[in-house]
């Protein structure tokens, strides 16, 4: 039971993380708002495929 319980804590941690990763990347005419870099960047296709777990 308890590494069930373990797992669940993580998938929450990365949700949350996730969360926040999507939160900072606004689209800005094509561009992230907070770099500049190409939108979507890495983390943010990566954040997207954690919350669609």
């Amino acid at each position: 039971m308890r590494g069930m319980v373990e797992a669940s804590s993580g998938v929450d941690v990365l949700h949350q993380l996730a969360t926040v990763v999507l939160n900072g990347h606004t689209n800005d005419l094509g561009l992230r708002a907070v770099c500049g870099c190409a939108f979507p960047c890495a983390r943010a296709v990566l954040a997207e495929h954690n919350l669609a777990l």
